[in-house]
């Protein structure tokens, strides 16, 4: 049996301003390391010392990996297939930027679907290029830590639980918090807890 803890990075200046970053490359401030900081040291109290830590190669994301992989003296492995889904041509804007511009598109996305703009990474592609990493990652190991973005980690859990990419069941995922995957056997995925942290 294999435990995955898919972990969302702290928040960096770009989430405290609402700005959307996507493939966008933000580091943490000193605000955000210490929040890694506090929730790697929650991760491995709660679940253990992994076997191995991946993340998304996206600074944010590797920051808070880095503070995970500190304290079980492993070196964290960036994998692409982690990283966030790249909201094209919005990316650095703020909501109410996107609303104002993409009106009808926005619309598109508040109901759960993907805008049609320059860009976008569809969710069905970014869920599965997630759950293929995890699948992988799952072979000859215990218990993962694996740190991502949230559109990442909603849509890789449910393309492995094999849910529609379009489902709103497991909602949003804030910064720093974390859901616990279970494989049992060959593709055979449940959700053992869902946001925990905070």
């Amino acid at each position: 049996m294999t435990t995955v803890v898919l972990l969302r990075h702290a928040a960096t200046p770009y989430n405290a301003q609402g700005r959307l970053q996507g493939s966008l490359d933000v580091a943490l401030d000193h605000a955000g390391q210490a929040q890694a900081e506090a929730v790697a040291s929650a991760v491995v109290a709660r679940h253990g010392v992994p076997d191995v830590v991946l993340t998304s190669p996206l600074a944010r994301a590797s920051q808070t990996a880095d503070a995970v992989a500190r304290l079980a003296d492993v070196e964290a492995m960036p994998d692409a297939r982690l990283t966030q889904r790249s909201y094209g041509e919005w990316e650095g804007l703020t909501w109410d930027e996107v609303r104002a511009r993409w009106p009808e598109e926005y619309e598109r996305r508040m109901a759960g679907l993907d805008p049609r703009i320059v860009g976008w990474d569809g969710s069905a592609a970014v869920g599965a290029r997630v759950a293929a990493c995890l699948q992988e990652a799952a072979e000859g190991h215990e218990l993962i830590v694996a740190v991502s973005h949230g559109s990442a980690i909603m849509l890789g859990t449910l393309a492995l639980l094999g849910l529609d990419s379009y489902s709103r069941v497991l909602g949003q995922l804030s910064h720093g918090r974390w859901n616990v995957l279970r494989q049992r056997g060959a593709g055979e995925w449940t959700l053992e807890r869902y946001a925990i942290g905070g």
